[in-house]
């Protein structure tokens, strides 16, 4: 029994130290939740979808609310758990950026409806835009 305790013990901690390095909490990962911000509670949230390599992590605004470096860290950290892990990544974002970078399939939606889809270069190519933001506009008539 023993035996069993000591590998699941090395199993939390190996959980915690990918938790760390996802939410880059380092010692404040101790610290109550309560006492968070907006952004390290979203970091905290993206650890807890990838920190088990799950086969699928469905992410919903992953980068919401976070600064300019951390939103780089978690979108590093998203193509990487996807590559290394072979984790599916299905992301809802209104950030173009994050879309463009993160993803190998597109689906825009507008009002309900999916009204373009494809590999992000095949968008930018097909609506002869240099970015997702331009193609949605594109697509809904506004750009």
């Amino acid at each position: 029994m023993a035996n069993f305790r000591t590998k699941d013990k090395a199993a939390v901690e190996e959980l915690v130290d990918a938790a760390a390095e996802i939410s880059g909490l380092g010692e404040r990962l101790k610290d109550k939740v309560k006492g968070y911000s907006k952004g390290m509670k979203r970091r905290l949230l993206v650890a807890r979808a990838l920190m088990t390599k799950p086969k699928l992590a469905i992410l919903d605004e992953p980068n919401s609310g976070l600064d300019v470096l951390h939103s780089v860290h978690v979108r590093t950290l998203i193509k990487r758990y996807a590559k290394e892990y072979g984790v599916t990544v299905l992301l809802s974002s209104h950030n173009m950026l994050d879309v463009e970078y993160l993803c190998d399939k597109v689906a825009l939606i507008n009002k309900g409806k999916v009204v373009a889809e494809g590999s992000p270069s095949e968008l930018k190519e097909k609506y002869s835009a240099v970015n997702l933001e331009e193609v949605f506009g594109e697509v809904v008539g506004f750009a």
